[in-house]
């Protein structure tokens, strides 16, 4: 087995120990069965919500005009299993992964469920070496040409406004109504809330640091308001 560097996803570790728990799995444990070695599931679990936690926060800076459930979708979409083994595939990981024979004879080096653990135990482990900075300097680069790739998508197929007239000349109902309802902040940082009605009907509530942002993020509230109920 290959001895575990101390630099990993760009982190020098101060506690090697953290790094060679994280890359760890339980296989590698039962056949070992040296005492004080850990496996990598309570780091897992830590780096699971740390790694929610600074998703959460490039999204909310990267797209301000988008409700909670658009991000919660993207956060999802970042976060899955395929997502982190590749995530991990890329970093070179698999092969530092400490794995009992069986593990091994049965391809425990490109399963995504052991891959994406090991990436969320990493970011665990650089946590608990050296908090939350440490793990935006290590992870927010590797998330950065997937936020761009969102960001596309985002500008090319989701113009909300234009997809909820579509909706409404289909269902034959009448053209949606934006409303400002609401401004705050100085001129130049200043916040918008904006409601779309139909008929006098309130489909949607959104905000933006323009009107066009808050009138987009509030027609995709009224997409799913009237998707949900299809």
């Amino acid at each position: 087995m290959n001895e575990i560097p101390h630099k990993i996803l760009g982190h020098r570790f101060s506690d090697p120990a953290l790094a060679s728990q994280a890359l760890t799995h339980r296989s590698y444990l039962n056949e070992v069965r040296r005492g004080g070695l850990q496996d990598y599931q309570r780091l897992e679990f830590l780096g699971d919500a740390v790694l929610g936690l600074l998703l959460a926060d490039l999204l909310f800076q990267r797209f301000p005009g988008l409700p909670e459930g658009s991000l919660s979708r993207m956060r999802a979409s970042l976060v899955d299993q395929t997502r982190l083994a590749d995530l991990a595939t890329t970093c070179d990981l698999a092969g530092l992964i400490r794995l009992g024979k069986g593990a091994e004879q049965e391809g425990g080096r490109t399963n995504p469920s052991i891959l994406a653990d090991v990436f969320e135990a990493l970011v665990g482990a650089i946590f608990c070496d050296a908090g939350l900075t440490a793990v935006q300097q290590s992870v927010t680069p590797l998330y950065l040409p997937l936020l761009s790739e969102l960001e596309q998508q985002q500008a090319v197929n989701t113009d909300a406004k234009s997809q909820l007239q579509e909706l409404l000349a289909a269902r034959k109902q009448a053209a949606p109504l934006y409303t400002v309802t609401d401004q705050e902040g100085p001129d130049h940082d200043r916040c918008f809330a904006v409601t779309v009605t139909v008929d006098g009907e309130l489909l949607g509530c959104g905000y933006g640091r323009s009107k066009k942002a808050a009138q987009q993020a509030a027609a995709e509230a009224a997409l799913q308001q009237l998707t949900q109920h299809v």
